[in-house]
This record gives structure tokens, C-alpha cells and sequence, in this order.
């Protein structure tokens, strides 16, 4: 199977300092927002690119709703042709990956600091397996359904334990 390198494939830009901000009233996208994007449940066709999180070394597509926010530091833009590469397969390769799992922490294993934070040249030169445009689209629409599925699925398992938690409260009282 062919591999490119991503450096061949995404412009990156890398964000900005937050302590060179000159207007404090900047809306900066946060952690938050970057776990917002990931378990987002918004048409997928309102994709703006993807960005990663360089601290958890995680990949998420951008959603309209946060795609004009200040990118800090601790995140790297990615921009490139959706016609190429589908931003949900990115993602899952990224995240979730054999391969791409195996050549970070393969960059990681050289890290003697406590905070092993990627940077613009290692992830430039990571593989990523090249499948035809459709199948990559077949991947990624895999891997958010996967995703929005776990996410219901562990916001139900709170809710029976808040309704578990509350039963026992009331029997307690009785």
C-alpha cells in the first residue's frame, strides 16, 4: 500500500504564543473546543480542515462553529485537498492507526522530557497509508459513527448510574 509522507500532503501552521496576544479579548480555541470538534455531531460537510493537539498528540477535524478562533501553541492547523485525503480517515489514522501509532512513539521513545509534545518536523515526516479517495471517506464516516456511538453509549452508562445512585437514595430514606 502506498504511504506519503504528510509534510507531502498538509500545509501546516503551526499556532501562535498566547503570551504575544496584544488584544486579551481574543477567542482562543481551547482544549475544550478541540474535544468538541472530535465528538462533534455536525455535518461532516461543515469540515474546515483538521487541527492537532500537540500536548495529547491526538488529531480532530475543525468544525465551522470554531474554525475562526486564535490557535495557540499547543496546536497545529492542518490544511489540504479533501479530494486527497478524507479529515475523519486523517483522524482515524492519526488516533487511532497501526502505523502512525507505531512511527510517534517511536519519536516519543527519544523524549526524556516529562511533557512529550510533538513538533511541526516529526509529524511533516510521518507515513500515512494512501487509500482511493472513496474508501478513505468509507474509513472516516467508520470511525465518527464508532465514535458518536461510544459517546452515547458511555453518556448512558451515566445515566443509569445517577438513576442507580437516586433509587438507592430513596430506598435508604424509605
Amino acid at each position: 500500500m502506498e504511504q506519503k509522507r504528510l509534510d507531502e500532503l498538509i500545509n501546516f501552521t503551526l499556532g501562535k504564543n498566547i503570551s504575544r496576544l496584544k488584544n486579551q479579548n481574543v477567542n482562543i480555541y481551547t482544549p475544550e473546543d478541540f474535544e468538541k470538534d472530535l465528538h462533534s455531531l455536525a455535518d461532516v460537510n461543515m469540515i474546515c480542515g483538521c487541527i492537532i493537539n500537540l500536548i495529547r498528540s491526538k488529531a480532530s477535524p475543525i468544525s465551522t462553529e470554531t474554525q475562526g478562533k486564535y490557535i495557540t501553541s499547543n496546536f497545529l492547523l492542518c490544511m489540504f485537498d479533501q479530494n486527497e485525503l478524507d479529515p475523519w480517515y486523517f483522524c482515524y489514522q492519526f488516533n487511532e492507526g497501526k502505523s502512525l501509532e507505531q512511527q510517534i512513539s517511536k519519536y516519543h521513545q527519544g523524549t526524556t522530557l516529562s511533557v512529550k509534545k510533538l513538533n511541526i518536523k516529526s509529524i511533516g515526516e510521518l507515513k500515512i497509508p494512501m487509500l482511493e479517495i472513496e474508501k478513505q471517506r468509507q474509513i472516516g464516516r467508520l470511525y465518527r459513527q464508532s465514535m458518536i456511538q461510544k459517546d452515547l453509549l458511555e453518556h448512558q452508562a451515566e445515566n443509569i448510574s445517577r438513576l442507580a445512585a437516586e433509587t438507592i437514595r430513596r430506598i435508604e430514606e424509605d
